[in-house]
């Protein structure tokens, strides 16, 4: 197929469209389950609690990205320095779940960028009669923001989220035609948010040469800025994996893919050695349900889908289920190019029907098939939408959060000399920000510690809450109030007054 016109130049339109307010009502339904999720007892210390210490440790303790519980810098595990850019906006609020509202913004912001930009593309290929055009693109936002992965993302609580928008970001500005000089510092905040996107952002970016012409620039215009693009990012995560990451001390390794070899060179060397492995690996992973995910519609950009997709083969070979699976916010790495690939493959559909129309194949009033399909495949997202992959389904929970809050706010709020927090694994995301927080396997590093009636055992340091409770009863240094309620608490003999 002839090369596309030049697309125009990179602006927005500044009116509502209709697509708007179905994003908008996805986001507050969003909202309301995930806020009704927090005090349901549905996040834990790893997803939520840990994520807030890199930043609440900076806001307030002047220790940047610290890990309280784990005695760590979470610079040595993951380096994320595009991260600090969030840290001021925990001075909005001491509640863990402002990192969940972050996140969520982050996940339909990416959405929005990927709507637009079908928007774009089929008002100025003119894909549809104008009166079609609003409605075809809510059409989109609905099949795309009903996508099962974009609500296991949404249900993560994790910082992949942001390198989901600024990798859509990346690739939207590099489809329309936008100055490098907005691109690459983009580029490099999307990488800054783990050196392991360089991989995916590379294989992204490269694909977008593989689109179909009605959803790209002539390749002319495009092909220096993407591959530009692609090797800026294929350049950091070696730097980061030769130079940083053993500077900051972080463990050499391959942790979920030490069945392939205790280091990288072993991991690619069996691979290589073994491809019948890998295709293993590869078709019982998490690949076909993914796929399925998108109701294959991005399979009419098959080339751009393909290579979009190479990189997440570093998942599907993963040891560790939830990875090889995408359970959880590994997706949020193949989001970006997948979402551009489906708008794509929506656009090439509509130009094969124009050409199926034209040979008279069909007759003429057929001509709004490509839209109505894309209504239909909006409705089956619709119909399946408590089909969430690896999590709850997206509807509200009861809460949970109401005798712990209560326990809180009497025995610990009221006392200035009691800042320094333990609780269990899920109970611990409803402690304030400003304060220090550990789990109960710490407990003898705090100055009380909070026992809720249903204990979860991960990190307790105990076989059982009865033998915890044990254990702090026979420990001199603690002291239980009197009528503590539901909540077990112990005091720190030295924490027992409350003033300063």
């Amino acid at each position: 197929m002839a090369e596309s016109r030049r697309l125009h130049s990179f602006t927005f339109a500044h009116r509502f469209r209709a697509w708007h307010g179905v994003l908008g009502a996805l986001f507050v339904y969003t909202l309301v389950c995930v806020w009704t999720a927090f005090r349901g007892g549905l996040f834990g210390f790893h997803d939520l609690a840990l994520l807030n210490d890199l930043f609440a440790n900076g806001v307030h303790h002047d220790r940047p990205f610290w890990v309280t519980d784990a005695d760590l810098n979470h610079l040595t595990v993951h380096f994320t320095p595009t991260l600090l850019l969030l840290m001021p906006l925990f001075l909005l609020s001491d509640s863990q779940f402002l990192f969940i509202v972050l996140g969520l913004v982050a996940l339909y912001g990416a959405v929005a960028l990927q709507v637009w930009c079908f928007e774009r593309m089929v008002e100025e290929r003119e894909l549809f009669p104008a009166p079609w055009r609003p409605w075809t693109s809510a059409a989109f936002a609905a099949y795309l923001g009903l996508n099962p992965f974009v609500k296991t993302v949404a249900l993560s609580a994790h910082f992949e989220v942001f390198f989901q928008l600024g990798a859509t970001a990346v690739l939207v500005l590099l489809l329309r035609g936008a100055r490098m000089r907005w691109v690459l510092p983009i580029a490099l905040l999307t990488l800054g948010v783990r050196p392991d996107g360089g991989l995916f952002l590379a294989f992204q970016s490269a694909a977008l040469l593989l689109l179909p012409a009605v959803a790209r620039p002539p390749r002319a215009q495009l092909t220096r800025r993407a591959l530009g693009v692609s090797a800026l990012s294929l350049g950091y995560l070696a730097l980061c994996v030769a130079v940083v990451l053993p500077a900051l001390g972080t463990p050499s390794g391959t942790r979920f893919w030490s069945h392939y070899g205790s280091t990288w060179g072993q991991v690619a060397m069996t691979a290589l050695g073994d491809p019948g492995r890998v295709v293993h690996d590869v078709a019982t992973s998490g690949l076909v349900v993914f796929q399925r995910g998108f109701l294959w519609i991005q399979l009419l950009a098959p080339a751009a889908t393909l290579l979009s997709t190479v990189p997440g083969t570093f998942f599907f070979m993963a040891e560790a289920t939830d990875k090889r699976m995408l359970w959880f916010y590994n997706s949020a790495f193949l989001l970006p190019g997948l979402g551009l690939c489906a708008a794509a493959g929506f656009g090439q559909l509509t130009v094969l029907w124009r050409g199926v129309l034209a040979r008279g194949w069909v007759p003429p009033r057929t001509a709004m098939a490509p839209a109505l399909l894309l209504a239909g495949l909006a409705l089956v997202q619709v119909a399946r939408f408590e089909r969430t992959v690896g999590a709850p389904p997206m509807r509200p929970m009861p809460p949970v959060d109401s005798d712990f809050r209560q326990a809180f706010a009497r025995h610990v709020e009221p006392c200035a000399s009691r800042r320094v927090v333990a609780t269990d694994f899920h109970s611990v995301v409803f402690v304030p920000n400003d304060y220090d927080r550990f789990l109960l396997h710490h407990y003898e590093r705090a100055q009380v510690v909070l026992v809720p009636p249903r204990v979860d055992p991960l990190m307790l340091g105990a076989p059982s809450r009865e033998a915890f409770l044990d254990t702090l009863l026979h420990d001199s240094r603690f002291e239980e109030v009197a009528e503590p309620g539901p909540v077990r608490v112990f005091v720190r003999t030295d924490a027992r007054g409350c003033g300063a």
